[in-house]
């Protein structure tokens, strides 16, 4: 409702004259209005032209979604902290009369006096902003100790999970309106959540204000007073140490002298002629006669993040640069709490860290990637592994039809992992994923390799990683909203579509899957198996590589590739099978027939005859983590067999002092460490010189050649260490051979790398400078 619209009610002058306690706070007869004067959205200062006092008109929006009255709710709830002694505006008069504006509305007195910015404090002497605070102080603890019963509230439950509800509206809220990853706000989230503190006497649920600040108050027009405080609209039960919080918050913000819209006190109450901080909470746990100060640090980063989310939500909608750059100012400072208050180490990595120094060496990576680290290794021993062996157990059964249901426990996995900010961890795109480096998701992929569910639990499994990859790099706005934005969320699954039968996938010109163009889009023709992921419900969509042209001077731009939902009808399964008698439900692998399928043109996924180019874009990376991840399980069965020789009795000793088995786990160890040694040279280069150079590839490509088959070596002799149980369902031994195995041809044959990396080495033969070298060569007879 615009101002012109209430000047125009000709009823409403005839109905504020009706409001006997109007005209009595006014002192007038009859009421002349003089001005309205738009506050805020649904807020009007009235002015009249036969008195000085004025007031304040609020009204409810005519397209509210909120159930119920809440506009009278205030009310009601002014008139009893009114009655209560609290400086609030005093109300005159409720209207239900939709007839006189349209909607609902209720008035109170307009209270005339200073409300202060930072800015304008600075021009207070240093005596007077005491007692102003001191005024402010008085009055929350005043607020916080008006019973329920008063305000007509009722009894309210005590409710011991106070903190873990708001954490969690902070997190929700959060990712609502996520733009870019900040890793500071991701640190407060997870931290936050650590640390919960118990209750105590004096932060007892109450009534709170819900967004108190300093500028919420109005001050005596010149004397240090507490007039009223403003804004009941998001008053609510809560916890009273989140109200000071919000008042002392800006002490724990640094002062940026202008560099951002949110400013500080933090180190400058001096210069500024700040109240002291203990002085302030002195003031109001006094008047709550108790005579400790609680910390309520964990309060203020409560606050200080939901400070920050807020300069996030406006950073989405405005999209002006300053609000972002205000929540990562504001996150930083919350950090900076926590390093104070944890001595620089809020998540115990360190003292792990420095435990396992034979793990990180002098590899870069950052604190942040060692925090990962340790918190997927603690939610695999308490979450993962007690339900790993019935996931398995489910995934092992043969399907009754298509498509395959989902597994149950590994949802809830999932949305455990998905809530504490473990998912999407292999993007390095700020945009989308956590930001980690090559190296450091190499590190992160190991560990959670130990577990085969692993990957899936916190969104890092292929094929859906690389079709992110894809989407991310080449896909338009619409699709990356269609398809990539449910795969993120961990809402749907995918599948890529490459592999013919009776055709060598080495050789990717040799796909005769055909793509048709036509003026509304393509025809698609031709049968693609080994399709992994296809048979799974959750599977609406994939890529599908097919020949969209034969008739061009470069072979290498023959191909295309295609985004296809599943639910077109001419898109069939015709069956799916098992890998080495294991269907690995829901995902398993499967047989997929297109039969004259159209897809419209918005479905091109990157430039037309870009296939070849895209797919070695995405499957570099993706080598290399099926490598990293074979790591991981080939660790974990080391670990097995190293349990097993404690206890296994030969010939009246203990395995593990039998000399035969030292000499064979020594030579074991050896070519684990030469595969995890091969995998951090990967991602190291990967960083330095990007996926584009020659030497990455090379790097790559000797992961690829020589893991599979050492992991099989090593896998082998495990099972054979084991005896029976080895090759039982028992044990994950024979699941994590068949994968080291079917890794020997997946994503390309192991022995056409080592084919490339002789290539490659006798290139870099070339350029050795020391071939020509007097004494370096062959000697001459």
């Amino acid at each position: 409702m615009s101002i012109s619209e209430v000047h125009n009610k000709l009823n409403f002058s005839n109905y504020l004259n009706q409001q006997t306690t109007l005209t009595v706070y006014l002192g007038v007869k009859e009421i002349e209005i003089d001005q309205i004067q738009q506050l805020t959205a649904f807020v009007y200062k009235l002015s009249f032209k036969n008195s000085k006092r004025q007031l304040t008109l609020h009204t409810k929006s005519s397209f509210s979604p909120v159930s119920g009255n809440q506009l009278e709710k205030d009310y009601t709830l002014s008139q009893k902290l009114s009655s209560a002694n609290m400086p609030v505006p005093k109300t005159l008069f409720y209207c239900r009369d939709q007839s006189i504006l349209g909607v609902p509305f209720y008035a109170t007195e307009y209270v005339e006096g200073r409300i202060f910015t930072n800015e304008q404090l600075l021009n207070i002497s240093q005596a007077e902003k005491r007692l102003l605070f001191q005024g402010v102080s008085k009055a929350l603890a005043h607020l916080h100790s008006i019973s329920f019963n008063y305000l007509g509230l009722g009894e309210v439950e005590q409710q011991t999970n106070h903190y873990q509800t708001l954490n969690k509206k902070l997190h929700n809220l959060y990712k609502l309106h996520e733009t870019n990853l900040s890793t500071n706000v991701e640190d407060l989230l997870y931290w936050l959540s650590l640390n919960t503190p118990v209750n105590s006497e004096l932060d007892n649920l109450c009534l709170i204000h819900g967004d108190f600040s300093l500028s919420k108050v109005v001050f005596h027009p010149t004397e240090p007073t507490v007039l009223a405080i403003l804004d009941w609209q998001q008053a609510q039960i809560g916890n009273a140490f989140i109200d000071l919080a919000n008042f002392i918050l800006p002490y724990y913000i640094p002062y940026s002298n202008g560099q951002h819209q949110i400013d500080g006190w933090f180190g400058v109450e001096e210069i500024m002629g700040q109240p002291n901080l203990q002085d302030v909470l002195s003031t109001y746990f006094t008047t709550k006669s108790s005579q400790t100060i609680p910390d309520i640090r964990y309060q203020v980063i409560m606050s200080i993040l939901k400070s920050s989310i807020d300069q996030q939500i406006l950073y989405k909608q405005t999209k002006h640069e300053k609000y972002y750059q205000n929540s990562l100012f504001l996150a930083k400072a919350g950090n900076d709490i926590i390093m104070e208050l944890t001595e620089g180490d809020p998540f115990g990595v360190k003292m792990r860290a420095t435990n396992d120094a034979q793990i990180w060496s002098n590899w870069p990576v950052s604190e942040r990637c060692k925090s990962y680290y340790y918190r997927i290794k603690d939610f695999l021993r308490d979450e993962v592994f007690p339900v790993e062996k019935a996931i398995l157990d489910k995934a092992r059964e043969v399907p009754k039809s298509l498509p395959n249901k989902t597994i149950t426990e590994i949802e809830e996995l999932q949305r455990k992992a998905k809530s504490i900010g473990l998912w999407n961890l292999f993007i390095q795109d700020p945009m989308y994923g956590k930001g980690l480096s090559q190296l450091e998701y190499v590190f992160i992929s190991e560990i959670i390799g130990l577990s085969y569910i692993g990957h899936e639990v916190f969104n890092c499994l292929a094929p859906d990683t690389g079709n992110i990859r894809l989407l991310i790099a080449y896909g338009t706005q619409n699709q990356k909203e269609k398809y990539l934005k449910p795969l993120l969320e961990g809402k749907c699954k995918s599948f890529f579509a490459i592999t013919e039968k009776d055709l060598s996938s080495t050789d990717q010109h040799n796909i005769q899957l055909t793509i048709t163009s036509t003026e509304e889009g393509f025809i698609l023709n031709g049968v693609k198996w080994f399709v992994q992921n296809a048979a799974d419900e959750r599977a609406i969509f994939g890529i599908v590589v097919g020949q969209s042209s034969q008739y061009t001077n470069n072979p290498n731009e023959t191909q295309s590739m295609i985004l296809v939902d599943m639910n077109n009808p001419k898109i069939q399964l015709t069956r799916q099978f098992s890998s080495q008698n294991f269907y690995d439900l829901p995902h398993s692998y499967s047989e997929i027939e297109f039969n004259n399928a159209f897809i419209p043109k918005e479905n091109l996924l990157g430039p037309f005859g870009g296939a070849l180019k895209m797919i070695e874009d995405r499957l570099l990376e993706e080598r290399l983590n099926h490598c990293v991840r074979l790591n991981g399980l080939t660790r974990r069965s080391l670990d097995l067999i190293l349990s097993r020789s404690e206890k296994r009795i030969i010939f009246k000793e203990k395995l593990k002092d039998n000399a035969a088995f030292q000499e064979k786990l020594g030579d074991l160890e050896i070519s684990y460490q030469s595969c995890r040694l091969l995998t951090l040279n990967a991602g190291l280069l990967l960083d330095s010189v990007g996926n584009k150079h020659l030497n990455a590839y090379l790097a790559v490509s000797e992961c690829k050649a020589h893991i599979p088959k050492a992991s099989q070596y090593i896998l082998d002799s495990c099972m054979q260490i084991f005896g029976a149980e080895g090759v039982t369902e028992e044990q994950p031994l024979s699941l994590i051979f068949r994968f080291a195995r079917a890794l020997r041809f997946i994503e390309g044959p192991c022995e056409v790398y080592l084919r490339q990396i002789s290539r490659f080495v006798y290139g870099n033969h070339m350029f050795n400078d020391l071939n020509n070298a007097q004494g370096y060569g062959l000697a001459k007879l």
